[in-house]
């Protein structure tokens, strides 16, 4: 097994994860220039976006380059944050106009009464059971085979209580294990194939590119968590503040107008959708070439967020289900 390749594949795509935060300002206003601010005489409504450099944002990226968000009069700035936990705040406080992030997430600032609203499709899991974005991952000789042998195992998720943790239980306790006996740990993705290695955890959970790069080094995916959890699970959307919404709801409505155009053309090109996420990442163009790509389309799965919430209480992570019709914007 080549893990001394493996690792220097995610020290890559780790430390170029963190370059570009770091460099989340400038990088957003050389696109916002690319997509086209020639026509200095028509007035553009500046719009901050706040995202993480991640594959799930190139229709974004995409809807810039294409002129769809100037068609709709506004000039889009992806501000790339240090991570998603700081999209959040940085919204409702008004910092930002709009910010992507996972659902989960959202349903619990939705539940302690935070004042945000989702507004457009972010990305969803696909329908492919044996190719999706998310995996439980484990090493090539590993003695876990199936999802049973995962019992009472230490697995690796990069977020507790949330969405990971959500989708790697659902997932597990679809095909019978018990997931009480699981011991799940944080641990940040690119940290994962160094605790593999050393017997640290037992499994972990991967996401785009990670899973891919695993899977080139021989890795074996035991199942794919988000599409067993729901077949289409809206996993991200983009989202705004109650107070934005109000008081700019002509801009809110362009900018779903051109974030759907957005969503499609990335569906129907997925070879510049994937050009496009080499604009705002490094992951290396032979793991690039076999990303799986998310499922990106305008309908929000409503059903899907529902079942995330009814989750969120089965696996504790609320005492009740979060409201999710209070939580979507009625545009």
């Amino acid at each position: 097994m080549r893990v001394t390749s493996v690792r220097r594949a995610v020290a890559l795509l780790g430390a170029a994860a963190l370059l570009v935060a770091a460099c989340g300002g400038d990088d957003g206003g050389d696109d916002q220039a690319a997509a086209g601010g020639e026509d200095e005489t028509q007035e553009l409504h500046h719009l901050q976006v706040g995202i993480v450099p991640v594959v799930d944002v190139a229709p974004l990226y995409l809807g810039i380059e294409k002129g769809f968000f100037e068609e709709e009069g506004l000039d889009v700035e992806p501000y790339i944050a240090q991570g998603s936990a700081a999209i959040i705040p940085a919204v409702v406080s008004g910092e930002q106009a709009i910010g992507f992030s996972n659902i989960v997430s959202l349903l619990l600032a939705e539940e302690n009464d935070l004042p945000v609203q989702v507004i457009a499709q972010g990305i969803q899991a696909t329908d492919d059971p044996e190719n999706d974005t998310a995996a439980i991952g484990v090493l090539a000789d590993s003695d876990i085979t199936e999802p049973k042998d995962l019992e009472g195992k230490t697995i690796a998720v990069n977020t507790l209580a949330n969405i990971s943790e959500l989708t790697v239980k659902a997932a597990l306790a679809g095909e019978g294990v018990d997931v009480d006996t699981l011991n799940l740990v944080e641990v940040p993705i690119p940290d994962m194939v160094g605790q593999l290695e050393s017997g640290q955890i037992d499994a972990a959970g991967f996401v785009e590119p990670f899973v891919t790069v695993g899977k080139n080094e021989g890795f074996r995916m035991i199942i794919y968590d988000r599409v067993a959890t729901e077949p289409q699970m809206t996993v991200a959307t983009y989202f705004t503040s109650k107070e934005f919404l109000e008081s700019d709801p002509e801009v809110v409505e362009g900018f779903v107008r051109a974030m759907n155009r957005s969503l499609e053309y990335a569906t129907e090109h997925p070879d510049e959708a994937r050009d496009a996420i080499s604009q705002y990442t490094e992951i290396p163009p032979e793991v690039l070439d076999e990303v799986v790509l998310p499922l990106w389309q305008t309908d929000l799965n409503v059903p899907s967020i529902e079942k995330l919430a009814e989750l969120m209480v089965t696996y504790g992570i609320s005492d009740e289900a979060p409201d999710v019709d209070a939580l979507i914007a009625d545009l």
